[in-house]
């Protein structure tokens, strides 16, 4: 199975140096949104990339165009959201690796997710990229646990990979770290065993 695909960018046609002046716009969005500025301004982001407001303009079509795109720039930016050898090692050894990627991931990036989720009624783009974003965990939890969930029916896969990218979304570590004020090893022991759970106590032995 195959590693979920990241999504693509808008499209942007222009020199190697251009493109990397629009990475370097899209980093400078991330980090001011990481930095807690909810949302930057397009003045922010170009004195952060060190470009003109006109070239920022030139370079995205809109706010929510840039916003959009630096979802997908995300994805390569955070390798923390690709599980490394999936299905590889005992169940207990996999759930533990698991879970300490997913609380250090949101520990890292849950402000530019809470920005991404705030923009899905206004943006219809923004909305695909949330949607796409799960669809690519649920995908790792199939292949992190296929050895699990492989011996079950079709549905019943289904139902248990979703469930533990539920548990073990941002908004889940929303509620365990803001919410109730557990701390991340607390956060890693509760969705420890609430996997185990849904995977099953025998396949643990």
């Amino acid at each position: 199975m195959t590693e979920a695909a990241s999504p693509a960018p808008h499209s942007f046609q222009g020199s190697p140096a251009a493109m990397r002046r629009r990475v370097r716009a899209l980093d400078a969005f991330i980090d001011l949104v990481l930095e807690g500025h909810l949302p930057p301004t397009a003045e922010q982001v170009a004195e952060r990339a060190g470009i003109s407001k006109a070239t920022f303009f030139r370079y995205f079509e809109s706010l929510n165009a840039m916003r959009y795109d630096a979802g997908a720039r995300m994805l390569e930016r955070f390798p923390l959201l690709h599980v490394t050898e999936p299905g590889h090692g005992p169940m207990r050894d996999r759930i533990e690796r698991f879970v300490a990627l997913r609380v250090e991931l949101w520990e890292k990036v849950h402000l530019l997710a809470r920005l991404q989720r705030t923009m899905v009624l206004q943006d219809p783009e923004a909305a695909r990229m949330v949607d796409r974003v799960r669809e690519i965990m649920v995908d790792q939890v199939r292949q992190h646990f296929a050895p699990e969930l492989l011996e079950r029916s079709a549905a019943q896969r289904d139902d248990a990979a979703m469930l533990i990218a539920m548990i073990t979304s941002v908004e889940s570590w929303e509620q365990f770290r803001s919410t109730y004020g557990r701390s991340p090893l607390q956060t890693r022991r509760a969705w420890g065993k609430a996997i185990q759970s849904i995977l099953g106590e025998e396949h643990s032995r």
